[in-house]
């Protein structure tokens, strides 16, 4: 059975009495239950340096990784993940912050976004695909309805572009030469709508 590793970050503490711990969205789990792979959690302690051969260590026994969206993200040693899954075409999926993060690694700005912010709405806004990109080749259309809850982006990068809100704000990044190295700004995995599950689809195909 094919296995996906799904990376955690640290959690935002609420306040200094807080004990830091690693967390993700129930979402990203009920989305990979759909499928017949084994999925296993990859704590990403970003404040210690030496952690990250333990970290690609583990990854080498997925056959692919999910990068999840999340409160605290684009350290260095997550952008040195993120370039160590591209470089060796190791199937990868970002969302959200880890869409922000790949974007990061090919020369990306990020910046705070203002408005897009619905936590509790299925769709938000539209975004536009661009018909040459792969995200066209796996949805098959060139506009979709999507969620928003986010609170920075991407404002450049040098990856492909392959989709992008009314406003001009990035939503998805790729790159057609791996076997699959995707990024998108919404939260499919809350969705899972005929359009959102042919993205999970295809990452789980590429494993």
């Amino acid at each position: 059975m094919k296995k996906v590793a799904v990376l955690l970050r640290l959690l935002k503490k609420e306040n200094e009495t807080d004990k830091e711990t690693f967390g993700i969205k129930q979402d990203i789990i009920y989305a990979l239950k759909n499928y017949n792979v084994n999925y296993y959690l990859v704590p990403m302690d970003t404040n210690l340096n030496d952690d990250y051969d333990n970290i690609i260590e583990m990854i080498n026994m997925a056959d692919g990784v999910v990068v999840p969206g999340g409160r605290r993200g684009g350290s260095k040693m997550e952008l040195d993940i993120i370039r160590y899954l591209y470089d060796n075409d190791i199937p990868t999926f970002g969302i959200c912050l880890g869409h922000q993060s790949i974007g990061k690694v090919f020369g990306g700005t990020k910046q705070k976004v203002l408005g897009h912010m619905a936590r509790n709405k299925k769709y938000v806004h539209y975004v536009n695909i661009n018909k040459d990109s792969l995200l066209y080749e796996i949805i098959g259309k060139e506009r979709i309805l999507v969620n928003s809850r986010h609170k920075n982006m991407i404002i450049n990068t040098n990856i492909s572009v392959s989709a992008y809100s009314d406003d001009g704000t990035i939503e998805a990044i790729e790159d057609k030469t791996k076997k699959c190295f995707i990024g998108i700004q919404w939260h499919p995995e809350s969705i899972m709508d005929d359009d959102n599950k042919k993205i999970f689809d295809y990452f789980i195909s590429r494993l």
